[in-house]
């Protein structure tokens, strides 16, 4: 059985040009997604590179097994957000459509194009096209007229990946949408897209998957088609309601952060009930092209202010009904200007919580916010606020639109006790991080914005991997049965985990290169430690400074495999083949 080999599609924008890249040798170290996308921007992004820049890059990353343990895209660049590594995940069918158009190291983009463009790849076509009748559009429009004028064109579906207003207006948290659903939500991505005056990608590939061993490919996955756990998930909840029911749960027991997490309950969390939703608006079920796991659940609402739609997700949806106080009635209007603006769902809810719970204590006032009275649980106040913060209308918007770090500075040393915000300038809008059994305190608390390891570099995807797991063990046997088959390779669990650490460290090296470290960036909000919460149930939580600082080191050691500083080991590092970043990291002080 021969190996295959992997090839990267480069496009610069600045100089209209693209050539194929054989990236195999990469792909055999760091896999493909993330791992591969962190590679590039270490060799190709010069240290201290502005993301909005033309210097950095934008990689729309597929690896060995893109479409066979889930379809998803792992993007890297470098954040708008933080400066540090970025990383978006995205479903969808524009992974798969890479793949069959072969290239199955993904897209690199490099450079900025002097008009706004899109770029069209259809097999060994690849042309970037003039996209200036597009820029300005909602993100629906922008998709729809796109993939019309491509099928009337060649008479096939492309998968697209399109930005909206917050992309074009450099918003730092935008983010860039596949299909009207599906969003690649992290690090500012769009923005990353509007500085190279991007406004989309349009894929097509008819070609036969590139996989080493197409038999042993089938049997794998005939064996999922037809496995009793697959039937299983088929018709469980995940099947019937999506999202919709678990944002239920976890409004009532998962210890959802409310009221800009000044409660870990509310009874608010009663106006928000999967199954009406379900009944009242949804339209049809979607998956992923061969998951079992239709978890999109697209709906359709009428209302005195006109029609629209939209699609409920934990992250675009429990941080507002729980932070910012609303039902699901509220929200599902907010969710569809969110998603046809094109910024992230996440940092929009944390965003508007902390200037509900401001403006409530009278540190940003009406006039700062252009005339709006922003109350909790106000739709219309909340709808008129996006639009200030995506298009820059104001001051409070137009600090907002900069992100966390950008506020706090304009809005004053006040301010940031009420800021609900991570390490990595990301909104807390949900898992109440103070929880210690169930919360993500430590994983919020450490993180930098990085991918998470084997799945965003397998491109395998958690939801769809349930019925992977009944029938083939771990994700990392999953991923080894898999990429073996796919790319012709003979991985064992060892090597496994070793690509799985290399992937880990080097994307805290891409981020510590850039400014991350973890004395200054790892902490909690200061109210994690001032401010007891009680969920419905009655258990209080809170973290003390000694508890958080002996979990932290633990975590470090124990999970994320660092010195009890939050360091690089050395060692590791030489071990894993990383030695040259060493030369790079150790005078920052960022290796034991």
């Amino acid at each position: 059985m021969a190996e295959i080999k992997f090839n990267l599609l480069e496009v610069d924008l600045t100089t209209d040009r693209s050539r194929i890249v054989d990236v195999t040798e990469d792909v055999k170290t760091y896999l493909g997604g993330c791992g591969l996308g962190s590679k590039l921007v270490w060799d190709l992004v010069p240290q201290g590179t502005d993301p909005l820049g033309p210097d950095n890059i934008l990689h729309i990353g597929v690896g060995p097994i893109t479409g066979l343990v889930g379809t998803k895209v792992s993007c890297s660049f470098l954040s708008p957000l933080t400066g540090w590594v970025g990383e978006a995940g995205i479903s969808g069918c524009i992974g798969d459509e890479l793949m069959r158009a072969n290239y199955n190291a993904g897209i690199l983009v490099r450079g900025k194009a002097s008009k706004p463009v899109y770029l069209f790849v259809y097999n060994d076509r690849v042309e970037i096209r003039d996209a200036s009748d597009l820029w300005g559009q909602y993100l629906v429009k922008t998709e729809n007229t796109l993939r019309e004028r491509l099928y009337q064109e060649t008479g096939q579906e492309f998968g697209t990946l399109c930005i909206g207003p917050g992309g074009e207006n450099l918003v730092r948290f935008a983010n860039a949408t596949s299909e009207n659903v599906h969003s690649a939500s992290n690090g500012g991505i769009g923005a990353v897209f509007g500085s190279k005056n991007l406004k989309g990608v349009a894929v097509k590939g008819t070609r036969t998957l590139p996989y080493a061993d197409h038999n042993r490919v089938w049997q794998l996955k005939k064996t999922y088609a037809m496995h009793p756990a697959t039937m299983v998930q088929k018709v469980s909840e995940w099947g019937r309601y999506g999202a919709n029911d678990g944002m239920r749960a976890l409004l009532n027991y998962g210890g959802d952060s409310f009221k800009n997490g000044h409660s870990s309950w509310d009874p608010v969390a009663d106006k928000s009930d999967g199954y009406i939703h379900e009944l009242s608006y949804r339209v049809w079920t979607h998956g992923c092209p061969g998951c079992a796991t239709p978890c999109f659940q697209p709906f359709f609402k009428n209302t005195p202010r006109g029609a629209f739609s939209g699609e409920l997700r934990h992250g675009n949806t429990c941080g507002l009904c729980g932070n910012a106080m609303m039902g699901f009635d509220e929200v599902e209007e907010i969710n569809s200007l969110v998603e046809e603006l094109g910024v992230d769902a996440e940092n929009v809810h944390g965003l508007m919580a902390w200037a509900m719970d401001l403006y409530e204590h009278g540190i940003i006032t009406r006039t700062d916010l252009g005339g709006i009275d922003l109350k909790w649980g106000d739709r219309d106040a909340t709808m008129e606020l996006l639009k200030k913060i995506v298009y820059k209308e104001g001051h409070a918007p137009a600090a907002l639109a900069e992100g966390w770090w950008h506020a706090i500075d304009v809005f004053g040393p006040e301010s940031k006790w009420y800021a609900w915000y991570s390490s990595a300038n990301q909104s807390v809008a949900r898992y109440e991080p103070r929880s210690k059994e169930h919360g993500l305190g430590l994983s919020c608390g450490t993180g930098h914005g990085g991918g998470s390891g084997l799945f965003d570099a397998a491109t395998m995807c958690m939801f769809a991997s349930f019925p992977f797991f009944a029938i083939w063990g771990p994700p990392q046997e999953v991923a080894r049965t898999f990429i073996n088959a796919a790319a012709g390779w003979e991985l064992s669990i060892e090597q496994i985990n070793d690509i799985t650490q290399r992937i880990d460290f080097f994307s805290r090296c891409l981020s510590i290169r850039e400014g991350f470290h973890p004395a200054k960036h790892s902490f909690l909000p200061q109210r994690a430690f001032d401010e007891p919460v009680t969920n419905k149930y009655g258990t209080t939580s809170v973290w003390t400074k000694e508890e958080w600082e002996e979990a932290r080191k633990n975590y470090y050691v124990q999970v994320l495999k660092l010195t009890e500083r939050g360091l690089l080991p050395e060692e590791e590092l030489q071990r894993l083949g990383l030695e040259f970043v060493i030369p790079v990291l150790k005078p920052m002080d960022a290796i034991d």
